[in-house]
């Protein structure tokens, strides 16, 4: 699915000093994210986009171990109203690999994740909440977040 407006809108950005401040970030943005749906998370290799998962898993009451998908594609967790999808785009090469995930099932049951959503970004879903996480000096990271499409 391509995106009908490509220009993005600034919704936020904050500082995380600690693994806790990324936590509290990914409860800060939830409501956001359960409205969009679908959530690129996007930054350089240890940057922690996984661990900004598991943190919303977290705060949606999942229990269930949260890992990163890199090597299985696709992983889902919870059950009924709170389903979690994480996908990771890393190693996919094409457009055609990520289309052949079939994604697009995933999109109304739960949110989705999906890692190095920016590869492929113009097959992210309308609507879909950009955020991108830089690791900075000192250990802190900046966490922002923006969509194409005004939410």
């Amino acid at each position: 699915m391509a995106t009908d407006n490509p220009v993005t809108h600034q919704l936020g950005e904050h500082t995380a000093r600690s693994v806790q401040e990324t936590a509290a970030i990914a409860v800060e943005l939830l409501p956001l994210m359960l409205k969009s749906g679908v959530v690129s998370l996007e930054g350089p290799l240890g940057a922690g986009k996984t661990h900004f998962v598991k943190a919303t898993a977290l705060a949606m009451g999942i229990t269930e171990d949260v890992t990163s998908p890199t090597f299985t594609l696709l992983q889902s967790y919870g059950s009924g109203e709170n389903r979690l999808h994480h996908s990771d785009w890393y190693r996919l090469e094409s457009e055609d690999e990520v289309l052949a995930l079939g994604l697009e099932d995933y999109y109304h049951d739960g949110l989705v994740f999906i890692e190095w959503g920016d590869k492929f970004a113009s097959i992210l879903p309308p609507r879909t909440l950009r955020i991108r996480i830089e690791p900075r000096l000192e250990g802190t990271k900046e966490v922002r977040s923006f969509c194409w499409n005004v939410i």
